[in-house]
């Protein structure tokens, strides 16, 4: 009897190392993987693209410093704010658009009231988060579409007169050369005279 109480003794105390062990590997394992999770979360913080994360309520659980920049938003005002999208993008969905790449563009109020135009891409699909129903990143393409636009007004066809040079705009107003093209773009003008002007204006001085 004492035999059987002694090995039962000697079981239960290698059962108790082996868990002891066991506990010891999974507190190893979480804590590995919590430093993973935090050193994720420190690379999307600093990375120069807007990414957020909302959870299964709907509510905004991660965002970056460029969101914030972006935004105009400071993290105080934005953490567990419900409305936090009502606010970004009023008018939700209606406005967004597809381009080839799959991305969505939407319109993005920032918070001193000024649009800013954003290409989302929602990338949850191929890398899934813990915790995160859903992420996005996102790039402020703002003054590039701004900038398209310009060279767009510049590219097409521009009704000029024949005789004074001057350009009619959209509105049907006759605008000087150089007026329109500095409305119109970013160039600055720089007068001078070119030599066959000289020979007709003064030709006493065009040696």
């Amino acid at each position: 009897m004492e035999l059987e109480i002694k090995e039962l003794q000697e079981r239960l105390t290698k059962a108790e190392g082996q868990l002891e062990q066991e506990i010891r590997k999974r507190r190893a394992a979480e804590e590995s993987l919590s430093k993973s999770k935090e050193t994720l979360k420190s690379v999307l913080r600093e990375m120069p693209v807007i990414i957020l994360a909302i959870d299964d309520d709907g509510y905004l659980v991660f965002y970056n410093k460029e969101f914030e920049r972006v935004s105009g938003y400071s993290a105080s005002e934005i953490r567990h704010n419900p409305q936090v999208f009502e606010l970004l993008i009023p008018d939700n969905s209606d406005d967004a658009t597809l381009d080839t790449a799959g991305q969505r563009e939407w319109k993005f109020l920032s918070n001193d009231g000024t649009e800013k135009t954003i290409a989302w891409s929602n990338i949850s699909g191929y890398f899934p988060i813990l915790g995160w129903k859903s992420w996005k990143v996102g790039l402020d393409i703002t003054e590039l579409k701004q900038t398209i636009a310009r060279v767009n007004t510049l590219g097409g066809l521009l009704p000029i007169c024949a005789n004074c040079k001057k350009i009619r705009d959209d509105k049907g107003y006759w605008n000087r050369l150089e007026g329109y093209i500095q409305d119109h773009s970013e160039a600055e003008f720089t007068h001078g005279i070119c030599p066959e002007c000289i020979e007709k204006l003064y030709p006493e001085i065009q040696d």
